[in-house]
């Protein structure tokens, strides 16, 4: 089953205009040595250090003074996202100007003050020194030229994103490229109800991202979860509905199983999607306020297939989110070293409306938790034996477009960070 290949384009993290390395966009073809090699880290860290980064969601702190706290590990970076009295939200290295402790230590809050747990010197949501205990016997110490070091933060469409590069000027809009035209208005706020999970990983980052952006293993691994779901007659390797590749991100429309039937003998799954609309095989009817679901947005599945289950956005380096009927999620990838890697994923449903939907709900989350945790165990046993050297390239298909895009724009992008690394030198 041949797939028509999307357009390819260039794109711009900051330095100018870059271009997909073309030898893996032509043959699928990847060095082996990307995913276990210390010196590719090492430029993966740098690039971590000067791009834009999904952090969270606006919705995390909805009202004036509350915070929350993300750590890019990867950068030794701790940071402070906190909504401002003139609901401005302002990210804030989370690091106290007095002997350089870890300002906060709990995850979020509320009241926008921050007091240092070591000696008490107190930041407010502006990032502005207001408080140091006996300050007499600190005389030249500048409180308006020590308040938090800022981050640079921008939102989108209710996503949170922050640069580490202080030096950068890249606005978060030019490195979303065509993205920004697509997705206006998305009545993400339409699924208010919110579940967390996560996990540490024993592989390379950029493995686990690929296992998220493929279905061609969803018969052989998600056998026994989600394979009849996807898997069809008509499209037996689930290959994806429609691909585009968006400068630096991707996207693609993953096809469900329309002839799929719930099993009489697994009646917990029968009563919870007949209770509520699923993320995996929600049906594509009409909806009674569609304008306030993702089925009225014309930028959802785009090419208006009976046979869509969910659209998927890749965006570079880290973030993943899929909208569907049944609710939206997002997948974060935060690299720790070139063997381990931390994921946390969000879900958003609708507001359950009776103990039945609620059911529903947590079981839409287990069904989706086991499912990622066959992922996530294959990707520990693929890290492990990476590492033997008995192979040098991995190889995707034409299915696997969006991991091939990935590997052809992360190649383009450790280039560009190795050569600014040798001219600074």
């Amino acid at each position: 089953m041949g797939m028509e290949q999307p357009v390819l384009r260039s794109f711009d993290l900051g330095t100018g205009p870059l271009t997909p390395d073309a030898f893996i966009m032509e043959t699928g073809q990847v060095d082996l040595s990307v995913y276990t090699s210390q010196e590719r880290f090492e430029a993966e860290r740098e690039i971590f250090g000067r791009v834009w980064l999904n952090v969270a969601e606006t919705a995390e702190i909805p009202n004036p003074g509350d915070w929350v706290v993300r750590d890019v590990k990867v950068r030794s970076s701790s940071i402070i996202l906190v909504r401002g009295k003139d609901m401005e939200i302002r990210a804030f290295h989370n690091i106290c100007s007095h002997r350089g402790m870890k300002l906060v230590w709990d995850d979020k809050g509320r009241g926008g003050r921050f007091s240092c747990p070591y000696h008490a010197w107190m930041f407010d949501s502006a990032g502005d020194l207001v408080n140091i205990p006996d300050e007499g016997c600190f005389p030249h110490v500048d409180k308006k030229a020590s308040g938090l070091s800022p981050v640079r933060c921008e939102t989108w469409e209710g996503m949170i994103f922050i640069n580490l590069d202080a030096q950068g000027t890249q606005p978060l809009m030019e490195f979303l490229g065509p993205l920004t035209e697509r997705l206006k208005n998305v009545p993400f706020g339409s699924y208010p109800y919110t579940a967390r999970v996560g996990s540490m990983i024993d592989a390379n980052w950029k493995l686990a991202i690929e296992a998220q952006c493929e279905a061609y293993h969803v018969r052989a691994l998600h056998s026994r979860t989600v394979s009849k779901m996807l898997s069809s007659k008509e499209n037996p390797y689930v290959h994806p509905l429609h691909v585009e590749f968006l400068g630096a991100h991707r996207m693609n429309s993953v096809p469900r199983n329309p002839d799929y039937e719930l099993s009489p003998e697994k009646l917990v799954q029968a009563f919870s999607f007949m209770n509520a609309q699923q993320m995996v095989i929600a049906d594509t009817g009409a909806q009674e306020k569609p304008e306030e679901t993702f089925a009225g947005h014309n930028d959802v599945n785009p090419i208006r297939s009976n046979l869509w289950g969910n659209d998927q956005y890749v965006l570079y380096p880290h973030f993943i989110f899929h909208l569907s009927l049944g609710g939206w999620w997002l997948h974060r990838f935060w690299p720790i070293a070139a063997d381990k890697c931390y994921w946390e994923a969000v879900y958003h449903f609708e507001q359950p409306q009776s103990l039945r939907n609620q059911f529903a709900v947590q079981y839409s989350l287990a069904l989706n938790r086991d499912t990622l945790m066959e992922d996530n165990l294959a990707l520990v046993q693929q890290q492990e034996v990476m590492q033997s050297g008995a192979k040098k390239i991995v190889q995707f298909g034409e299915q696997e477009a969006l991991c091939k895009h990935l590997a052809a724009v992360s190649e383009a992008a450790a280039n560009d960070a190795e050569a600014a690394r040798i001219a600074a030198e």
